[in-house]
């Protein structure tokens, strides 16, 4: 199979972040949402879960880098044909596929399968939300070529989709916060309302800083403070999301949201970690058969962790959440040998890639 020009970086955080979905998926498996908020186990996941949440809006930032990149040929044509078309086609038919199993295989009832159809099925809402970041792609390729206008965008993105919006979530959930507290963030919030910025909310934000942070020089000394934030960003979704849901006792997952301003200090500094330091592929041929998995890995996961929730292995370690790495660990290579598999087929290869 033909292999085309790949960035080693890219590929990097491409197998990073599907791990990352993964280890969000397992998590949620092991009856997240069902467990003593206050016990050691549970704060393990919260972990673990926390950390985790890079995942998206690095997937996201990929597709930035990629397509925003005007050295990066596309045509409108190239675009609706290639790549919406690919994306719209593997979408109805894992649909089909995972509505047919909801149905059959786990006994769902028909009009939670017609939601699913109507909407997507868990995992699968990936597909519409990135075919719209390629739908506006040739309005926002022109943004991003001219630099003060595409860093007044991320400007507005900042503030008005990251940090007012996690500003808010904190101050609704905050234990047992003052009155006048509640009463200025309902004003706020439909403040932000009224505004209706749409253009730079939601992951259009995330899909303009993958081109930006691609094309950044950042001097090697000062990775290490992008790192303490992204630490520290970490810390603040794994620390606060477990304070606040032990302290109230009802789940807190506002910080988990993708557009936590603390998210994406995380996001970002990966990001700019592996662009910056820009490791060398040890097989440049092994990591693109890799990275050309992972699309496949992301749709057909959720199978394998349904049929691996049933095994003695998985329910021996499911009792003890510091084995959530091994199982996301075996999720990944169990569903990485299937698509390796599946993509020896060239028809099957064109809708796992």
């Amino acid at each position: 199979m033909a292999q085309k020009q790949r960035i080693a970086y890219l590929d990097y955080l491409r197998l990073l972040a599907i791990f990352g979905v993964i280890t969000i998926h397992v998590a949620t498996s092991l009856s997240f949402y069902r467990q003593d908020y206050a016990s050691l186990n549970w704060q393990i996941l919260n972990f673990w879960d926390g950390l985790s949440r890079f995942c998206v809006p690095v997937f996201i930032m990929i597709s930035g880098a990629i397509f925003l990149n005007t050295d990066f040929d596309l045509s409108m044509e190239k675009l609706f044909k290639k790549y919406l078309r690919r994306i719209v086609v593997s979408y109805i038919i894992w649909q089909l596929i995972y509505c047919g199993w909801y149905y059959f295989a786990k006994g769902g009832d028909l009009v939670t399968v017609a939601k699913f159809l109507i909407g997507s099925y868990d995992h699968l809402w990936y597909l519409p939300m990135i075919a719209g970041l390629y739908l506006v792609t040739p309005l926002l390729r022109p943004l991003a070529r001219r630099r003060p206008l595409l860093e007044y965008y991320l400007l507005l993105a900042l503030l008005l989709a990251w940090i007012l919006p996690t500003c808010l979530a904190l101050a609704r959930l905050w234990p047992n916060a003052p009155k006048h507290l509640a009463l200025a963030t309902a004003a706020l919030s439909r403040l932000l309302g009224k505004l209706n910025v749409k253009i730079v909310m939601g992951y259009g934000g995330y899909y303009m800083a993958g081109y930006y942070l691609s094309q950044a020089h950042l001097d090697k000394r000062k990775l290490p403070l992008v790192q303490v934030l992204g630490l520290a960003g970490a810390g603040a979704t794994i620390g606060l999301t477990g304070w606040m849901t032990a302290k109230s006792g009802h789940l807190r997952l506002a910080l988990y949201s993708y557009n936590s301003f603390f998210v994406l200090l995380e996001s970002s500094a990966i990001f700019l970690s592996l662009q910056t330091l820009k490791p060398q592929a040890w097989s440049r041929e092994k990591l693109g058969e890799l990275a050309a998995s992972v699309m496949g890995i992301y749709l057909i996961h959720p199978l394998l962790i349904y049929y691996w929730g049933k095994s003695p292995v998985w329910q021996l370690a499911a009792g003890n959440a510091a084995w959530l790495p091994v199982l996301a660990a075996l999720v990944f290579a169990s569903s990485l040998v299937i698509v390796w598999l599946l993509r020896r087929s060239r028809f099957l290869a064109r809708w796992l890639s």
